[in-house]
């Protein structure tokens, strides 16, 4: 017992099974007494509700008799002699009123319930009535729409009853009612109220505490237990407002009267259109309810402290596996020191432990044998050996795998290398080489079990394994595919080449390298492009001659400077290559840059340079993979070469064009003060025509023909104005210039001072020089 508290206080595996046998007995206990008590109370609940159904039925079956002897009196009162003689008599005769008196009141003492029978005849108002009550003149007044009328009334007659009034329930027969007329007679039965409820009473045995009426169908008390609400109006209450609007002749329902639950039972008269209902507080229905309520609370209580020892012994039975296993889990791993242990929890952290550990030594099995397979292969199709040091036996499953078999091996280049090496840091490559092995997995694996190999940057191989030695014809479909989807997915594009199918797995070799030639004639046939024998043949076995006219139309063309020239002369060059293998294509193009370099060597001044330029283009044309790629890089190269003969012939003519401007200032420097120096005259002297040397001046100097001359002039009449004591119009003439305004204004445009005030102000400088 020790042991199952201890479990109990500190583990909470045991404590969740405990608890949980524990609220599965407690509820189960709940749920039953709940149901049963519920079962039962409901039970007595609707007993007492046809028990209150049977009692109006029977007191409604009273009210019909009564309303059927009261027409059997009127009928038989109609069919006596002296009744009908005295409703048609005209004059008062007290003998015959005698005999009617004791006729009415035979009959009556035969009805105990009736209190009075009485004829009222207008003609004489002559009143007959066995109790001597006075006549109701309401009761004539009231309008007679059948044979007989019923009407509830209160009269109070001095001396009678102490004074209190007397409550009737009047039936009123009209024996001429079908000659209504104001002097018919009337025959009226006098029922007292409390007779209804003293049958109320006796048939239902009702107590104070009930609240049992009649009401007729516009809800107008004609019987209580309480006879104060005699006559009373009760249609604007809710519950009397429901039972007049239902339909049933019988029913019950529950209400809040004044705050608390009743319930309403009814049952309505065939003939009389009345209704007998029975109010009763739900609280009185269910008085003995309570008393079952607190002893099935306390036989609950019982049953469930039975349940929680029950609950613990099924834990201890329940738990007795887990604790066997929970105890030799703890025996292999640290003590533990919490007071509180979820041996769930521990042995979920035991196992989860394990199964890492089982998961981490799959992946590496699987991924040794994976990469040990890919080394395998990969040595196969290179045909080198495979390190000693893989397992033999794994060597051993492959080869039974690969033996007997005729291989394919295709080869995918990726086209466009640089673009598909840009993006994110690290390049996208590997994704595309990802993807490239998924979809053409996908494709080939239906038609042959495949592997696949990365074998370069931009380069995956798929050996394909066939049982004929023939390809299948869903191959180049499938490899489409493959292409179409990386391109729509990946706008990536793949180059296919299909090898030669081989037998066993020592030819595979010779399958791969046939492919890798066959995928280098993408260079010929383009992007995208499938390749095999059929396909190349014609290229393999065509051989073509180096076009050396083409080659000198290029020359040519580069020489001429023309970029549309070297454009078709290019394309003329590839075109009477390409007709050849890709060796020819390649060296070709090769030996044409060669001798590019050779016939253009004079444009370069740095020979090094030149060179390294040349091998930059060899490798592009070495890297290319497809002709128009070629073509670009030798238009782009011939380009550059037109760009340097057009430099250098400008250098030549820049170099001409100085010599003559030189020529030209030295020619000035001597004779500029000859008055009919001129450009016509300088022009002849240098052989050009003047406006051409007026540009080529301008475009060398930054200033025209004349600006320089008049510098010239000017600068040397300012050193005479400092040197000389002359006149400004001898200096004037001296320098070329005979017009001495002229000379003033242009001397005053260029320095900002007349001559004269130029020479006074370098004379004062100079004295300032002296004096200091």
């Amino acid at each position: 017992m020790r042991i199952t508290m201890d479990r109990l206080v500190r583990y909470k595996a045991f404590q969740k099974l405990a608890i949980s046998y524990f609220l599965l007995i407690l509820l189960t206990v709940s749920l039953l007494s709940t149901y049963l008590f519920y079962f039962f109370s409901m039970s007595a609940v609707k007993e007492i509700d046809r028990n209150s159904k049977a009692m109006l039925s029977q007191i409604s079956y009273a009210s019909d008799v009564v309303y059927n002897q009261a027409m059997t009196i009127g009928n038989s009162l109609l069919t006596q002699p002296e009744i009908t003689s005295f409703l048609n008599d005209t004059e008062e005769d007290k003998t015959r009123n005698y005999h009617v008196f004791q006729q009415l009141s035979q009959i009556q003492s035969a009805y105990p319930y009736i209190y009075s029978i009485g004829i009222y005849r207008p003609s004489t108002k002559t009143v007959v009535d066995t109790a001597g009550l006075p006549f109701d003149s309401s009761l004539y007044a009231i309008s007679a729409e059948q044979y007989m009328e019923f009407y509830p009334r209160s009269l109070t007659v001095p001396n009678r009853n102490n004074d209190a009034p007397l409550q009737f329930l009047t039936f009123l027969l009209y024996p001429n009612y079908s000659l209504r007329t104001t002097s018919n007679p009337l025959i009226y039965i006098n029922v007292e109220e409390q007779s209804i409820l003293t049958t109320i009473r006796k048939i239902g045995k009702a107590d104070s505490a009930n609240n049992v009426f009649v009401i007729n169908n516009e809800g107008k008390v004609l019987s209580h237990t309480d006879s104060n609400l005699f006559l009373e109006d009760l249609s604007r209450t809710p519950y009397v407002q429901q039972i007049l609007s239902q339909d049933e002749t019988e029913n019950s329902f529950t209400a809040n009267i004044h705050n608390e639950k009743h319930l309403i039972t009814y049952v309505k008269s065939e003939e009389m259109n009345w209704y007998f209902v029975s109010v009763t507080p739900y609280s009185s229905l269910i008085y003995n309810i309570d008393h079952l309520r607190n002893v099935t609370m306390l036989v609950t209580g019982g049953i469930v402290l039975i349940g929680l020892l029950v609950s613990i012994f099924l834990s201890k039975s329940i738990y007795r596996p887990l604790s066997t296993l929970f105890e030799k889990i703890i025996q292999n791993s640290a003590t533990l020191k919490s007071p509180i242990i979820d041996e769930y929890q521990v042995m979920a952290e035991m196992f989860t432990t394990l199964e890492e550990r089982e998961k981490s030594m799959q992946f590496v099995i699987s991924r040794s044998s994976r990469t040990i397979r890919e080394h395998y292969l990969h040595s196969l199709i290179r045909s080198n050996s495979l390190e000693t040091s893989v397992p033999g036996e794994l060597i051993r499953d492959i080869d039974e795998e690969l033996s007997a078999s005729y291989f394919c091996v295709i080869v995918f280049k990726i086209d466009d290398l640089e673009p598909a090496r840009g993006g994110t840091e690290g390049g996208q490559m590997p994704l595309m080489r990802f993807a490239l092995g998924n979809i053409a997995m996908e494709m080939l694996e239906p038609l042959g079990a495949c592997d696949y190999l990365i074998t370069g940057e931009n380069e995956a191989v798929a050996i394909c394994r066939y049982m004929k030695n023939e390809r299948p014809e869903e191959l180049k479909p499938a490899l489409r595919n493959v292409q179409g989807f990386l391109n729509r997915y990946f706008k990536l594009t793949v180059s296919i080449g299909v090898g030669d199918m081989s037998y066993g797995r020592k030819n595979i070799s010779f399958s791969y390298t046939s492919a890798q030639q066959y995928v280098k004639y993408r260079l010929i046939y383009g992007k995208e492009s499938i390749l095999d024998a059929q396909t190349t043949r014609s290229h393999i076995m065509t051989t073509v001659n180096y076009p050396v006219d083409g080659e000198k139309r290029l020359i040519e063309a580069v020489q001429s400077g023309k970029p549309d020239f070297v454009q078709d002369a290019t394309e003329q060059f590839i075109e009477q290559i390409s007709s050849g293998s890709v060796n020819q294509v390649i060296t070709y193009s090769i030996q044409l840059m060669l001798s590019l370099l050779k016939h253009f060597d004079y444009l370069q001044h740095l020979p090094d340079s030149n060179f390294n330029e040349y091998l930059d283009v060899v490798t592009d044309i070495e890297a290319a993979e497809n002709l128009s790629e070629i073509k670009d890089i030798f238009i782009r190269y011939c380009n550059n070469i037109c760009a340097l003969i057009e430099e250098k012939n400008h250098w030549i003519n820049a170099q001409k064009h100085n010599i003559v401007i030189e020529k030209v200032q030295n020619y000035i420097q001597e004779h500029y003060a000859e008055p009919n120096l001129s450009l016509e005259l300088v022009s002849n002297i240098a052989g050009l025509s003047p406006s051409y040397l007026g540009k080529l001046f301008k475009g060398a100097i930054r200033q025209s023909f004349s600006e320089y001359l008049n510098h010239i002039r000017l600068e040397k009449a300012k050193e005479l104005l400092t040197s000389t004591n002359e006149t400004a119009a001898n200096i004037s003439e001296s320098v070329g210039i005979y017009n001495a305004p002229y000379f003033s204004t242009l001397f005053k445009k260029k320095y900002s001072l007349s001559p004269s005030a130029f020479r006074e102000q370098e004379s004062m400088k100079k004295k300032k020089m002296v004096n200091d």
